[in-house]
């Protein structure tokens, strides 16, 4: 079984909430190695006003130096899990800082805020890290439940590259799913996207080991599939869904609405995606 890398971004240092809960999880179910990374936040419009620098820099440096002494805390909830990890903190623009430091992992595990929430045009921390980071990312909507984590799992597939992405980073969690079904919407899409040709996608994941469930999600314009998907998730009880991120354009999903954009807005389901 080969070794898995994840990483867990914090920007607060509160641990019993959703990403974290989530990413021990995760981390357990896969015997995933499991680092968390506390960033203080330090974004270049800090030094726009000169005068405001040194305040700038000593409160960052106040909230570097109280997260290092959370290390302890963090092993404390490795340990009864018989997970190992390091506790990082450091300090720069978040979304630069977690694009870098996502290159040496297989995941980013990221907290999503409901009170406030980037998705309507996609340029928040989340969203830029989903198309920076060049990682699968497991976002965490921070009123998500997380009771379980990759027992019971929905894949929004269209047939999409970002859909492909998510759906080959998943394999190792959908291998060890109790129930595995799939929603194929791609021919709902097929006039949107440049679909990929027919990938056998029953024969592809049994080749795999992961015997799942199909079922053709068909409902009409695309824009009623986030809804959709959303409904299926909440009947099935799944605990994760496993799906590509902006297949379309930002834009387009600001203006025209669009799957990411409402499972980001209205989602209390944790959420693998990628792009």
């Amino acid at each position: 079984m080969s070794a898995i890398d994840l990483l867990l971004h914090l920007d607060h240092l509160d641990l019993d909430v959703a990403a974290p809960r989530a990413a021990l999880a995760l981390a357990q179910r896969l015997g995933a190695r499991l680092d968390a990374l506390y960033v203080a936040d330090l974004p270049a419009t800090a030094f726009s006003l000169p005068e405001a620098v040194p305040v700038q820099l000593e409160e960052t440096q106040r909230r570097v130096a109280e997260a290092r002494t959370h290390a302890d805390q963090w092993q404390q909830a490795l340990s009864p899990r018989s997970l190992t990890g390091r506790w990082r903190v450091t300090q720069g623009d978040t979304v630069q800082t977690l694009s870098l430091a996502a290159s040496g992992y297989d995941m980013l595990v990221m907290e999503r805020s409901q009170r406030r929430s980037d998705a309507p045009v996609g340029f928040g921390s989340v969203s830029r890290c989903v198309f920076a980071s060049g990682r699968p990312v497991l976002v965490v909507p921070d009123t998500a439940p997380v009771p379980s984590l990759g027992a019971k799992v929905l894949v929004a597939w269209n047939g999409s590259r970002e859909s492909a992405l998510a759906l080959a980073a998943a394999i190792p969690l959908l291998q060890k799913a109790d129930e595995v079904r799939v929603l194929d919407g791609s021919e709902m899409n097929s006039d949107m996207l440049p679909v990929l040709p027919p990938p056998g996608l029953g024969d592809w994941l049994q080749r795999h080991g992961i015997e799942a469930r199909i079922d053709t999600l068909d409902i009409g314009p695309s824009h009623a599939a986030g809804p959709a998907v959303l409904d299926a998730a909440h009947a099935q009880g799944a605990d994760l869904i496993v799906m590509g991120a902006w297949s379309r354009s930002r834009l387009a999903q600001m203006v025209l609405g669009g799957t990411t954009r409402h499972l980001f807005m209205r989602g209390d389901v944790p959420m693998l995606v990628a792009h």
